[in-house]
């Protein structure tokens, strides 16, 4: 497990990390003062779990939370704070905890027993975020695409729901049917395919007679959790949907029409 403790006090933050470390012992507990410093580590470094302050002279912990959460949606926030109002806040967020200061051994253990998302339910998959901007998770931290329509490719694969897409289909969205685009399709299902075993996910991947899918079974999605009307997936729907590719304005209609 790894664990981040954010806090602009250093007295402050000392203490609690010192106080982290003897509750979770195996983990590995890594530390800020500045939280611009936490955001970074964030976008190359898996985390499970962030204690996190909230008046910071920086940025407000409510504020960094909303952007820890765009880069690792199932990242456990545990607020660590001297305030009692921000609660109701901390629950619209779906923090996996509210601790108020000074931190106790006690609590810090329980809230590390119970969080919001157990740890091992996302190490071995594939987190996949439709809703809103599109992007691929592994261990928490987004999967890195050598081409963008690799990343495309793997969103167009989202959304068509485990159904096999034809070679030419596939083409003509990511390129407008140009036909001299055989061999740049090559290579991005080459990356595709290097995206995947680098996750050790090959077998999400259908391969027949030209065509691919994905089965849905194996990847972790919101868009999916929406579809079983799961409660994670409604609460993760905001009104956008992949909002960085034009076709999939059609499948927003669709799910506008029947939010629940």
């Amino acid at each position: 497990m790894n664990i981040l403790v954010v806090d602009d006090e250093k007295i402050i933050l000392e203490g609690e990390t010192s106080l982290i470390k003897q509750c979770a012992p195996d983990a590995s507990v890594q530390s800020f003062s500045k939280p611009s410093e936490a955001l970074d580590y964030l976008k190359d470094h898996p985390a499970d779990v962030v204690f996190l302050d909230l008046e910071m002279a920086q940025i407000h912990g409510i504020a960094l939370a909303k952007q820890m959460k765009q880069l690792c949606p199932k990242l456990n926030i545990i607020f660590a704070t001297a305030y009692h109002e921000y609660a109701e806040t901390a629950i619209q967020l779906r923090a996996s905890g509210y601790l108020l200061k000074p931190l106790k051994a006690e609590q810090v253990t329980e809230e590390l027993k119970n969080l919001r998302y157990p740890v091992d339910q996302h190490k071995a998959g594939l987190f996949v975020r439709a809703f809103g901007n599109f992007e691929v998770f592994q261990n928490g931290c987004p999967v890195r695409f050598r081409y963008s329509k690799t990343k495309e490719l793997f969103a167009y694969l989202i959304d068509r729901r485990g159904a096999l897409v034809s070679r030419d289909e596939l083409i003509t969205v990511l390129w407008g049917g140009e036909s001299d685009r055989a061999s740049y399709y090559k290579q991005v299902q080459k990356d595709l395919n290097d995206v995947l075993a680098r996750a050790g996910q090959e077998d999400v991947l259908i391969k027949q007679r030209g065509a691919l899918g994905f089965l849905t079974e194996k990847i972790d999605c919101d868009y999916y959790d929406w579809l079983k009307g799961e409660p994670q997936g409604l609460s993760a729907f905001m009104g956008e949907y992949m909002r960085q590719y034009d076709w999939a304005e059609a499948t927003l209609v669709n799910i506008t029409s029947k939010e629940r």
